[in-house]
């Protein structure tokens, strides 16, 4: 079987990482061959290995390239692709008609994230409208993401992305790094997301500055970079900013995300809805509990109570108060972190991911009745 994966690049980003992470959970199994086409390529990108997949450049010359169509169907023919599967809205675009007309079935994997506004004019509303008809498959990292986007139950597909345990192995030395990033306090709260309208940094920074007039033991971790970081930084006080810590783009992630005592993710639901974020899953990989946004997917993530709590958009009052609680009660802190741990090696191993889409590509490849590969997929998927 022979599977061509479509996406934009291969840049380090979450949708990407599960790209590259897929790749090597399918390459133990010898009736499966992966390729994998871009059509841009970064200076900081994921490398492929060339034993998990080949990597095709297949370059588009700007939006409205439509040679890149035959570049496509060129590809797809001559490698003689049984599966298209696209990683996003605009490559769907290409791959949908691309796989129909070389007898291919296509696995459309646009929907990432779950808006809670969708209207009939957002653009990825539309482009999922024109890609639905040619899809056998739509796969999404969310159920909230499939209903968010309207997808049809005969066509829609859930598989939760899958965490990597190697990733939390060998992580850089606590006190050294603690040392080098400047944090004195014993307790640090920290954000990993991009500075970006769709999430709330603002909520962020003043849940920050509450707890710093109340107490003096919790500095506040700020990860990411993107066009509002500047005006972000600026809004904290002189006398908070050396509690208030700003470290741009990190390659080591996983280590800052291992030094905090709570991890949060704040978003903007009128303008973002989260599929299922990694930046959580990463933290809770790590045993840390969770303040989030009650949005998107991310209550199929994060348990209310369980292994963390889920706050309402754009509060920050509430966003303090969870915040607090978790600071104030070890006991309960550890409990999230450790229901957390246990949640992501179960519903969210890479095992269950790879297992889950292994299933899909045989059933659609041979055509196999849905309700028939449907079951094989809920048997060898972890129920949440």
């Amino acid at each position: 079987m022979r599977i061509l994966h479509f996406t934009e690049c291969i840049g380090r980003g979450g949708k990407e990482r599960q790209l590259v992470e897929l790749l090597g959970g399918l390459s133990p199994h010898r009736d499966i061959e992966s390729f994998v086409a871009v059509t841009y390529e970064e200076d900081d990108q994921f490398e492929i290995d060339s034993e998990h997949a080949q990597y095709i450049p297949l370059i588009r010359k700007g939006r409205g390239d439509l040679r890149l169509f035959k570049s496509l169907y060129d590809l797809t023919s001559s490698l003689k692709i049984d599966i298209v599967h696209s990683w996003g809205s605009i490559c769907s675009i290409y791959a949908a008609p691309v796989a129909k007309l070389c007898g291919a079935a296509f696995v459309n994997g646009f929907v990432r994230d779950a808006p809670s506004h969708m209207t009939p004019w957002n653009k990825n509303y539309l482009m999922s409208k024109l890609t639905i008809p040619f899809s056998d498959v739509i796969v999404a990292n969310s159920r909230a993401g499939l209903a968010a986007y309207h997808i049809p139950e005969r066509k829609g597909l859930s598989i939760y992305n899958g965490f990597n345990p190697a990733r939390v192995l060998n992580l850089r030395d606590e006190s050294e790094l603690r040392r080098m990033v400047g944090i004195t306090t014993p307790h640090i709260v920290g954000m990993v997301a991009n500075f970006r309208p769709g999430k709330d940094y603002a909520s962020f920074v003043e849940m920050a500055c509450r707890i710093c007039r109340l107490r003096d033991d919790v500095t506040f971790l700020a990860v990411g970079t993107g066009e509002l970081l500047p005006r972000v930084r600026d809004s904290v006080l002189p006398e908070h900013s050396p509690r208030i810590k700003f470290l741009g783009q990190r390659k080591d992630i996983e280590s800052i995300a291992n030094l905090f005592t709570v991890g949060v993710l704040a978003t903007n639901s009128r303008l973002h809805g989260e599929g299922i974020s990694n930046a959580i899953t990463e933290c809770m990989a790590l045993g840390k509990p969770i303040v989030a946004t009650n949005d998107g997917g991310t209550p199929e993530l994060v348990l209310e109570g369980q292994t963390g709590f889920l706050v309402p958009s754009n509060d920050a009052a509430v966003l303090t108060d969870r915040v607090l609680r978790l600071l104030n009660d070890g006991a309960l802190a550890s409990q999230f972190g450790i229901a957390g741990r246990r949640r992501v090696e179960t519903a969210f191993s890479l095992d269950a991911m790879c297992n889950a889409y292994l299933c899909l590509y045989r059933r659609v490849a041979y055509g196999t009745a849905r309700s028939t590969w449907e079951a094989a997929i809920a048997r060898e998927t972890p129920d949440d």
